[in-house]
């Protein structure tokens, strides 16, 4: 895999655990400081940039994949890869939550979850692989493409695409399917298989075809238009959405402004890695690979860490020493997750592909 997006997925998943991670700050009363604003004002993106490079994977990785056999092959090597990484934790999520105690089990659907089937959010036992439920989704799609699409495959992404964009403005402007009250009576089912995060997967696979063809060109352009984009985004949400572009009643515009953003960074690393610049090799390859333990431990961790009282323990420091502190509980987070990537990831999904043969 390019090591650029390597890098890349892991900014994304430590853009989402500062996400996660600025709300202790907040709670203990601190000002957050330019790191955790940040992370506060646009560190959920990090999913959409997720979403980006997700498309952009499968695209660039089965360029030559046609046909039944190679279809099965592709769903088999992204079933290892997504449960081997994710049971793990679920397994560490029904453990942490039966010790606790409560009604939270009781609440999930626990089948669901394991399964990542189409599941409302607050069913989930670990509810930050609602994004994986997206994925399954995305994966069987194109597992379908490469079966029946062959060397049409890039025509009905764009059609797909259109389609996708068309029910989304319909949904947005037309049948107010996103308004407050309305949104929450949306079938599940839509809610996973037509909104608007789909255009994000779809537009990362067409990139990938055009860089294949265009692999030359403005690089540095495109990052730093990109970055900009990304930064714009986090003051449009605080200045114009109020803090709210997270929630799904801006959808339209969450994916349009950072869905392109994530479009146009990729774009600039794939040109800069074809010019042989590459973003610390050795370290991306191992903190991207490491990114998927992230993304779903730290929420688990976090949650802990406010049960034992971290934000009263912040409260009682000055404000730059609990910023540090956060720092510091954000780096354990990262380090955790490459140990736990190279010891238990990493050796589980070699067992899944040689029990699916994939």
């Amino acid at each position: 895999m390019l090591s650029n997006i390597q890098f890349l997925r892991f900014a994304a998943a430590l853009m989402v655990v500062l996400y996660h991670a600025s709300a202790h700050l907040r709670i203990s009363g601190h000002g957050l400081g330019m790191l955790f604003s940040f992370g506060q004002s646009a560190g959920f993106a990090g999913v959409d940039v997720f979403f980006v490079i997700s498309g952009f994977i499968m695209a660039w990785t089965t360029v030559e994949a046609t046909g039944g056999t190679d279809a099965v092959s592709f769903a088999k090597r992204r079933v290892a890869r997504i449960y081997s990484g994710y049971w793990p934790f679920y397994l560490l999520a029904l453990g942490y939550f039966a010790w606790l105690g409560g009604n939270y089990l009781a609440n999930a659907q626990l089948i669901r979850s394991v399964l990542l089937w189409p599941t409302e959010l607050r069913h989930l036992l670990l509810p930050v692989s609602w994004t994986l439920i997206y994925e399954m989704f995305f994966y069987l799609a194109f597992t379908i493409m490469i079966a029946m699409a062959g060397a049409r495959r890039d025509l009905v992404i764009k059609l797909l695409m259109l389609i996708v964009a068309a029910w989304g403005l319909y949904s947005y402007f037309g049948r107010h399917a996103y308004d407050p009250g309305r949104l929450e009576a949306m079938s599940v089912y839509e809610l996973y298989t037509a909104f608007p995060y789909l255009l994000e997967f779809l537009s990362g696979s067409l990139v990938a075809g055009w860089l294949r063809n265009r692999p030359e060109g403005m690089a540095w352009t495109f990052v730093l238009a990109g970055v900009a984009l990304f930064l714009s985004g986090a003051w449009i949400n605080d200045s114009m959405f109020q803090g709210r572009l997270i929630q799904g009643y801006f959808i339209i515009w969450r994916v349009l402004i950072f869905g392109s953003a994530s479009v146009l960074i990729l774009c600039g690393l794939v040109r800069l890695e074809n010019r042989g610049w590459t973003i610390a090799p050795r370290f991306s390859v191992l903190a991207g690979g490491a990114s998927y333990a992230l993304y779903l431990c730290h929420t688990l961790i976090l949650d802990a860490a406010y049960r034992l009282g971290f934000p009263g323990w912040l409260a009682q420091r000055p404000g730059w020493l609990a910023q540090t502190a956060i720092v510091v509980v954000v780096a354990l987070i990262v380090l955790y997750s490459m140990a736990h990537y190279l010891r238990i990831e990493r050796p589980l999904h070699r067992l899944f592909r040689k029990f699916l043969k994939a």
